[in-house]
């Protein structure tokens, strides 16, 4: 089945030094039910590129062409909320990073246009970390293609409740394990993804279970199966439940998203409609404050000489594409320009000046990652964490035992080190106090959850109309890290920049 008329196609492949290809199978059924394992053959043949639009595109068999950065991105911001417990200590977020940023460079391998497992992967290693690493590349992959579809940040399912759901989730064992709200038809996604080293058909069924949530969400939502398989290459199974099709809907088989050409309700392009819902939606920057907590502790846990300003232009009207929703800035003329007309011994208000974006960014410890994001992700990211640290006091308050070992402040004689309590308990034991845990602080701040609202629009706010002097009571001088080496992406909000001799592009498949 073709892409309807509308969709067009980005018929350029990415050119990038960390391009590569990921073959994606789409497929539609009702009521959910995962299709085949697609043949080596078929994964070999896949050639059709991935329709623009903020939408599901019809089913069928595509070759998306992405980069490394686009995997490091979605790979540092998915999975669960742990912001609660490292907000006392946010050097934590620095090791956070880094755990979950070093498995796809230890296990990957780029070979031409492709990538593949490493053979320590495939033949060395034992069976525990090959399925460790299914799981988090699985959560990757789902991550980035949920963002291919126009999804933006995810929620991990054990983090929060989304809206509309039964107060029976929170004590539900198996949930899906993502959720988010797609901006274009505010519909809620259920997500859930499987990764392994052969995925086949049993564990995608076993996902499809899991997403049949029934009366836990008894409204209207959009259930995504993304299945993430190496076995030769990486590629993607993604099975979507085909929803009647409706002025709300998230998408029908002819590759409709509910709205206009663009995918919005109106015919709007995806980035258009992501800033509408920034805007608008308290609930959709609650989404993305929470996606960023990582970067935004670890930016608050660097060295003040360790921070720095770079400039990003603004997209250009009519210019955005869905894709990876991040752009590439050595390609990106709007940030071209904008530094050509920013002094290099300027400050941010220079870049401001030139209607560009000032990000604050600074290179993260232990790895080749320059992290940032913009004044008013910052100010939002700022609210949240102290919103959370109320939480978490008000968890110590209430339930003290919960929270023994927990650092309650950063100081010297505490450090990062949690002081566990002396007496011993089983794997089982802990394991069940981690949920209970977990449960209580998921009430506490559902309890919150408008405070929490109320406090992140004003920090975004708060952010958007000032300086950074203002808000970190600094003013940072400007950088230019492609000039050091590194590999820049952006969008309005986050930045990201990787140090492209750590990438080893060109090394040896064996």
């Amino acid at each position: 089945m073709q892409p309807p008329a509308w969709a067009g196609t980005a018929d350029t492949p990415i050119s990038a030094p960390d391009a590569f290809d990921v073959p994606v199978f789409l497929y539609r059924s009702s009521p959910l039910t995962p299709a085949p394992r697609p043949s080596p053959a078929q994964v070999a043949s896949a050639h059709q590129p991935w329709p623009k639009g903020a939408g599901i595109p019809a089913d069928g068999t595509y070759l998306v062409g992405t980069t490394w950065r686009a995997l490091l991105d979605a790979t540092t911001t998915v999975g669960r909320n742990i912001g609660p417990w490292i907000a006392a200590t946010p050097r934590l977020a620095r090791r956070e990073i880094m755990a979950r940023r070093y498995p796809l460079s230890a296990y990957l391998v780029r070979a031409g246009r492709e990538v593949v497992p490493s053979v320590v992967y495939s033949h060395g290693t034992e069976s525990s970390t090959r399925s460790a690493f299914g799981y988090h590349v699985g959560m990757t992959m789902a991550e980035w293609a949920c963002r291919l579809m126009g999804l933006g940040p995810t929620t991990h399912a054990e983090s929060a409740i989304p809206q509309g759901a039964a107060p029976g989730w929170a004590k539900t064992s198996s949930l899906p394990d993502l959720f988010g709200t797609h901006p274009a038809t505010s519909e809620l996604w259920l997500v859930e993804a499987k990764g392994s080293r052969r995925l086949g058909l049993r564990p995608r069924i076993k996902g499809a279970k899991q997403l049949d949530v029934g009366a836990l969400v008894p409204v209207t939502h959009q259930k995504v199966l993304c299945g993430t398989s190496l076995e030769r290459r990486l590629f993607m199974m993604i099975d979507v439940e085909d929803l009647p099709k409706t002025g709300n809907s998230g998408g029908g088989p002819d590759g409709d998203s509910g709205g206009g050409p663009g995918g919005g309700p109106d015919g709007d392009s995806g980035d258009s409609t992501d800033e509408e819902a920034l805007e608008q939606d308290d609930e959709a920057l609650l989404e993305l404050a929470r996606s960023r907590m990582l970067t935004y502790l670890a930016l608050t846990s660097l060295p003040r000489d360790g921070l720095r300003i770079t400039a990003v232009g603004k997209p250009e009207e009519g210019s955005a594409t869905r894709g990876d929703l991040i752009r590439l800035l050595e390609s990106d003329r709007a940030t071209a320009e904008l530094r050509r007309h920013v002094p290099a011994d300027a400050g941010d208000e220079a870049v401001r000046q030139q209607n560009g974006l000032d990000m604050l960014a600074g290179r993260v410890p232990g790895t080749d990652l320059m992290l940032g994001m913009s004044r008013r992700l910052y100010g939002a990211c700022r609210a949240l964490a102290y919103a959370e640290r109320r939480v978490v006091a008000r968890v110590r308050e209430e339930r003290p035992k919960y929270l023994d070992g927990l650092p309650s402040e950063v100081n010297p004689a505490e450090g990062v080190v949690a002081r566990l309590p002396d007496r011993q308990v089983s794997d089982r034991a802990y394991e069940e106090r981690i949920n209970e845990v977990q449960e209580y602080v998921r009430e506490v701040r559902e309890e919150q959850r408008d405070d929490q609202l109320r406090s992140v629009r004003d920090g975004f706010t708060m952010g958007a109309s000032g300086s950074w002097m203002h808000l970190i009571d600094l003013a940072p001088r400007l950088a230019l890290p492609s000039e050091e080496g590194f590999l820049e992406a952006a969008t309005a909000d986050t930045y990201l920049a990787v140090e492209e001799e750590a990438l080893d592009l060109d090394a040896e498949v064996e």
